[in-house]
């Protein structure tokens, strides 16, 4: 009789310690999954689209002076038109060689004329000091 309750308080233990090591897993995916979430930074801007020169970037200057790669927007905004956005995207803490990237990019035009779209110098200098 001992050794039957001996027996079922080692399995219970182990059985015990599986399910905490499940739970821990699942718990640290979570967490993850949170963290993620909340490393994207909402940001919304609006301004003229300007191509970068020697590259296939479209950027808009943000409210800091720093500008925004709007790339990913599918569709694109066309610097053609002259007219200005407003747009709205996720910041994942990313520099590109345009400036900073913005995902989940969502825009509409403006009733707002934007000068020649000349294409924009490079903004690494400037990316750098806004940080």
């Amino acid at each position: 009789m001992r050794v039957r309750f001996v027996m079922a308080a080692a399995a219970a233990s182990l059985l015990a310690l599986g399910v905490a090591g499940c739970e821990g897993g699942a718990q640290s995916k979570s967490a993850q999954a949170q963290k993620v979430t909340l490393e994207g930074k909402s940001v919304t801007a609006s301004g003229c689209v300007r191509p970068v020169e020697n590259t296939k970037c479209l950027v808009v200057r943000g409210p800091n002076g720093g500008y925004y790669d709007v790339s990913s927007a599918s569709p694109a905004p066309d610097p053609a038109k002259g007219v200005g956005v407003s747009l709205r995207g996720r910041d994942q803490g990313k520099n590109t060689e345009c400036g900073r990237e913005l995902t989940d990019v969502k825009w509409s035009y403006l009733n707002v004329q934007c000068a020649a779209a000349t294409p924009s110098a490079s903004t690494g200098a400037e990316e750098k000091k806004d940080g």
